[in-house]
């Protein structure tokens, strides 16, 4: 096998013919040369194998792991798994890292031992590579702070993060009962363990089209974001939410996995609201079954009415004019998550 190279990235892919190319060539040009590629095939039924496949024939670097289709967080567990590496980065396989992303971020970690893992910004960009949107150039201290209101965290896009490989796996890798919000639930648990930072530069430029997992499972995506959110909080008071993650339906009804940290975490946080808070912050009145903007606003007075003098309820007040005067997310923005 030889000698293991300092960055391992990988890449799961499913059916991703239309931009896997693009999205593997990104790394193998990168300026850091130290570095192996792994990409973890899902069962595709496309061209995607033989794309990679005549890639690797040119580059050694390219390890294609190709496996019956089990599903985005085993395909990524098996990629760290199998990575070499002493940093493991992510990229998703419609996406593109610039070429000096790796060579950065690795020279990031290796100048300061004491953060564990490093993320930057990303561009937004449609199917034909057109950037939409501008990135907040501007630099934010990540701070691990999940008892707050709202909870604070050291927040890595999705296929920006490049982790101290034993970190990675120390926090468990990801978890499948919070699939669509998987990095953001990684993230909390790397939290736990260490620093976290964020360069101020875009280094990957996030494609935005009709089959992103943020556009086809919203609904998933923000209750998992949500029940990543709780079960944070629940680990910081030591308390044990085996039995709620476990209630979780994905991709269902998550009323009884919110009702349980409702009980589990009521003595301890204001779970009613923060989810008040929530319901503003990812915009749920888009998607059915939810209140509208008005609707949300009743709810917020009534609920401060209740208790005007519980300081946590009056700064949802005063957040709440915010998020009902801002203008609607645009295509390709992650305000929600972010």
């Amino acid at each position: 096998m030889g000698r293991s190279p300092k960055v391992s990235v990988i890449i799961a892919s499913y059916n991703g013919e239309r931009f896997i190319g693009e999205a593997v060539g990104s790394i193998l040009g990168q300026t850091w040369q130290d570095l192996e590629l792994v990409v973890v095939d899902d069962g595709s039924t496309d061209g995607t194998r033989a794309i990679l496949r005549e890639i690797a024939s040119r580059d050694s670097r390219l390890r294609i792991i190709e496996k019956d289709n089990e599903g985005l967080i085993a395909t990524l567990n098996r990629g760290i798994a199998e990575a070499r590496g002493e940093y493991i980065a992510r990229l998703d396989h419609d996406d593109v890292s610039v070429p000096t992303r790796i060579e950065k971020q690795a020279r990031f970690l290796d100048e300061n031992p004491d953060f564990i893992g490093v993320g930057c910004l990303m561009q937004s960009m449609t199917e034909d590579g057109t950037f939409v949107g501008k990135p907040r150039i501007r630099y934010e201290r990540l701070k691990h702070a999940p008892a707050e209101f709202p909870p604070r965290q050291q927040w890595l896009y999705g296929p920006t993060p490049m982790i101290r490989a034993d970190m990675y796996r120390k926090a468990g890798g990801y978890r499948a009962k919070f699939v669509a919000s998987e990095d953001r639930d990684l993230c909390w648990r790397l939290g736990d363990l260490g620093r976290l930072e964020r360069l101020p530069e875009v280094l990957v430029n996030y494609r935005y089209h009709g089959t992103n997992m943020s556009r086809l499972k919203r609904r998933t995506q923000i209750y998992s974001a949500l029940m990543s959110d709780l079960s944070a909080v629940a680990r910081h008071f030591k308390l044990d939410d085996g039995a709620v993650i476990d209630s979780i339906d994905v991709g269902g009804d998550y009323g009884p996995a919110v009702e349980g940290y409702r009980r589990l975490l009521g003595p301890h946080y204001p779970v009613d609201s923060y989810l008040l808070f929530y319901q503003m912050r990812s915009e749920l009145w888009d998607l059915p079954g939810f209140p509208d903007r008005k609707g949300i606003v009743r709810k917020v007075i009534g609920h401060v009415a209740a208790r005007p003098w519980d300081t946590v309820r009056l700064f949802l007040l005063r957040r709440s004019v915010l998020y009902m005067t801002r203008k609607p997310r645009a295509p390709g923005g992650h305000r929600p998550m972010g």
